[in-house]
């Protein structure tokens, strides 16, 4: 349940409502440069607790953002680091086990090349600390690809590219205990790559380019025995060309989801194209509307990734040079097989999980005006972790501008506002960021080939936890020079003063506060405004009581619920006397 490299494609102002609200107040951070600014820290100080709201007023703000926002913060935890790309992790217990192609592991904050240990394309970390998890270093000969475990938690599946684990030949699949960290008997013979595994009871599904396991013809998906990884199951399917990218289990497990760039599946290209819904003990193709909609296969597109909850079966795609339907995420009805909703922004999308009533991407989205959101830039500007709700929230609409395949009139869900900023790698080849990502108990995991996230070293692993356990530290975005306060004085004793709205990576309300000569009196005007970073305008405040013919100083302050702040710079204006 993964997504494996492929060709990849090309890859980012409305008006808010304004309210007044009570603030809060912490240590001012000059967020240019994310670095906290010492003359900003003393005006702080000096504000801390005389500004402050009741505690009823900030309450209500906290409720109002979390109605607003995701359920996770934007911080980025420290995470063990590797030195290549992370294809895929699954978690067990407190465990997070990580597949890829890398050869050595270091802690949080490590720069390359120090402190390094060894961990050949497969290590595993502690959930709540992020720390490598010592004494388990399996070697394997190979990129791993994908990772599932067993429904009771007692064995890690894993698939890829290589032959040989710890000295052992395993033909691109293999499984360790859990408790012991051992090797078991479970040897498939599998003559191809494996990009895809998943587990249902006592079978395990394979999915990716092969067309013999176990010296028998299974072309591209297979099953084969959970213990021994023989091929007892009656279970097949002819899969034409290409390959299978991923595959997932329904709920019930009676049915296995394959997705690809396949352009038919037991001779049949509807379902079949780039999607199908099989029978899980027989392979017999199962209907699947989805795939009316969502259409992408052959060399310049697939569907790459799948992922479950109860109801719902999620999925992502790409296409390259128009070629396919949709680069964007969708939701289809376990019991139908129809669309639910389509999420149609423009940049390849790579893996999606379903997480506290929201649904979080790895991508490279660059346009989703399409759905109500960011618009594309020139240059283009790239999001590469995003968040949607899980219900629909309006319709897709045509592009009119650019050319992208789009799907108007199709139900779609609203992008929250949760923006954390990925630098893409080099490993692959690819310039891309994060290519998987899962969740479990408190936090939602990526992984890729990224360099940093919001601008703190951190490579290719990463956390985020639930807006409850976390510290929601990343506040508004500008400050000092980018968040400039422009003052006139038309008439005796009048000031106007305009700024620019601000943005936060993970609150999409913010509280502005502007005083009049001194932080040490009240603010002359508390507004709040709400509002994601495409969606900026400008705000303003006219102050009619200035002292005629003085010149007099004023700044701006934007605080997100959580006490965060960014600070203008100090303006003066000579107030008319007229």
């Amino acid at each position: 349940m993964r997504i494996a490299p492929t060709a990849l494609a090309a890859v980012a102002a409305g008006v808010l409502a304004v309210m007044s609200v009570g603030v809060g107040a912490s240590a001012a951070a000059d967020t240019d440069d994310d670095t906290i600014s010492s003359s900003l820290v003393g005006l702080g100080s000096v504000l801390d607790g005389l500004v402050s709201p009741s505690r009823s007023m900030r309450d209500q703000g906290l409720a109002v953002a979390a109605a607003q926002a995701a359920p996770v913060s934007s911080d980025a935890l420290p995470t063990v680091q590797i030195d290549g790309v992370v294809w895929a992790q699954v978690v067990v217990g407190d465990v997070v086990y990580v597949g890829g192609d890398f050869t050595s592991a270091r802690p949080a904050g490590a720069a390359r090349g120090t402190q390094e240990v060894p961990r050949t394309n497969l290590l595993a970390y502690d959930l709540d600390s992020g720390e490598l998890i010592d004494g388990w270093a399996p070697q394997v000969n190979g990129e791993v690809r994908d990772l599932a475990a067993s429904p009771d938690g007692n064995r890690l599946y894993i698939a890829g590219r290589f032959t040989s684990v710890d000295g052992a030949t395993r033909y691109r699949a293999a499984a360790f205990n859990t408790g012991t960290g051992a090797l078991t008997g479970f040897r498939p013979s599998v003559n191809a790559l494996v990009n895809a595994i998943d587990v249902a009871g006592d079978d395990v599904y394979l999915g990716g380019t092969f067309t013999s396991v176990n010296n028998k013809e299974r072309v591209r998906v297979a099953a084969v025995d959970a213990a021994s990884g023989a091929t007892t199951r009656p279970f097949q399917a002819r899969v034409a060309d290409h390959s299978v990218q991923d595959l997932i289990l329904s709920p019930d497990g009676d049915q296995v989801v394959i997705s690809g760039n396949f352009t038919s599946v037991n001779r049949s290209q509807n379902p079949g194209y780039g999607l199908a819904r099989l029978d899980a003990t027989t392979g017999e193709m199962l209907p699947l509307p989805l795939n009316d909609v969502v259409r992408n296969a052959g060399t310049y597109a697939a569907v790459l990734s799948l992922a479950t909850d109860d109801d719902y079966l999620y999925g992502t795609a790409y296409h390259w040079s128009k070629k396919g339907s949709t680069e964007g995420s969708f939701a289809a009805d376990w019991d139908t097989g129809r669309l639910v909703w389509l999420e149609d922004c423009h940049g390849d999308t790579y893996s999606i999980v379903p997480f506290r009533g929201a649904i979080f991407t790895a991508s490279h989205k660059h346009d989703c005006a399409t759905s109500g959101a960011f618009p594309e830039t020139e240059p283009q500007t790239f999001h590469r972790g995003t968040a949607t709700t899980r219900t629909v929230e309006g319709e897709n609409v045509a592009d009119d501008e650019h050319g992208y395949p789009d799907s108007p009139g199709t139900p779609r869900p609203e992008l929250l506002n949760w923006f954390p900023d990925f630098t893409p790698g080099t490993y692959t080849g690819q310039g891309q960021g994060p290519w998987s990502v899962t969740a479990a108990g408190d936090y939602l995991l990526y992984g890729g080939e990224f360099t940093s996230v919001n601008n703190h070293p951190q490579q290719g692993l990463v956390r985020f936890a639930v807006r409850d356990v976390a510290a929601n530290a990343d506040g508004p975005r500008l400050g000092g020079a980018k968040f400039p306060l422009t003052l006139r004085s038309p008439r005796s004793g009048t000031v106007e003063a305009t700024w620019p709205s601000n943005y936060d990576r993970d609150d999409l309300t913010l509280t502005y506060s502007l005083y009049r000569g001194t932080t040490s009196d009240a603010a002359i005007s508390v507004q709040q405004r709400s509002g994601s970073f495409w969606e900026g305008g400008t705000m303003s405040f006219t102050d009619t009581e200035a002292e005629p013919g003085t010149t007099q100083r004023y700044i701006v302050v934007a605080r997100d619920p959580w006490g965060n702040e960014a600070w203008s710079r100090w303006s003066d204006v000579a107030v008319s006397g007229r």
